[in-house]
């Protein structure tokens, strides 16, 4: 009899080890994929400041939108106007057709920005090495100061460089347009804006690498100050005292 309860206990232990190993490999809830950082960054990479929307923020979001729907409706503006010159103005149609690319480019880049806003908003990762930050800012506008998690000043420096730089090639076009036509002046003209364009941009790509860095570098450094008076006994004296304490944290 003792045997067969021996038995039944083993038994007993077994089934029920049995039965939590089923319990655990039950899948648990997965979250949907819009929901990722992932989905959300394709959501903008699909449109433009839909996945901003979709984490509720609206500013941000309709900002995106807004902007590059402008980009489109200003590219489609230039094919429809260069359709409407005349065939024997090729300087026209060549100055039309180059704006429009270099539009939609501004778009490309724009909706890669917005899907990057949109995977650090959630995944939050935070760059820990300030150089990394650094050749962030140089290979992509705004990369340093998302990984920094500034979405705000991210945007800003993606529309300061881009906008600059799509300056520089709009005064280039201009500078092709006119010397295509022979109006030397105006050439001229837009060929020195041109060039001085491009060493602010330069400055600019230097100055939101340096914002990035030091946001990088500080971000851990508490520089809060902490006033506080202690009681003092000062040796060899009948009176005690208060010290002024200044600490930085």
């Amino acid at each position: 009899m003792r045997l067969k309860s021996v038995y039944a206990i083993l038994i007993g232990f077994a089934l029920s080890a049995q039965a939590q190993d089923t319990l655990n490999q039950i899948p648990t809830p997965t979250q949907p994929f819009f929901q990722t950082s992932w989905g959300r960054a394709l959501m903008s990479t699909a449109l433009p400041g839909s996945g901003q929307l979709a984490q509720g923020e609206w500013l941000r979001g309709s900002l995106f939108l807004a902007a590059e729907g402008i980009m489109v409706y200003q590219a489609i503006s230039f094919w429809n106007h260069e359709d409407q010159r005349a065939a024997l103005d090729q300087p026209g149609r060549l100055y039309d057709r180059d704006n429009a690319r270099g539009l939609m480019t501004w778009y490309g880049l724009g909706a890669i920005f917005t899907a990057a806003d949109a995977w650090y908003a959630i995944a939050e990762k935070r760059e820990t090495v300030p150089m990394r930050a650094v050749w962030h800012s140089v290979v992509f506008p705004g990369w340093g100061q998302l990984t920094n998690g500034k979405p705000w000043k991210a945007a800003i420096v993606f529309a300061a460089q881009t906008g600059l730089a799509f300056s520089v090639f709009t005064q280039h076009e201009r500078y092709k347009f006119y010397e295509a036509r022979g109006e030397t002046s105006f050439a001229d003209f837009y060929k020195n804006d041109r060039n001085r364009l491009v060493w602010w941009s330069v400055g600019l790509i230097l100055l939101s690498s340096a914002d990035a860095y030091v946001d990088c570098h500080l971000r851990d450094w508490n520089i809060t100050p902490d006033l506080s008076l202690t009681p003092a006994y000062f040796p060899g004296q009948k009176t005690t005292g208060l010290t002024l304490q200044w600490n930085l944290r």
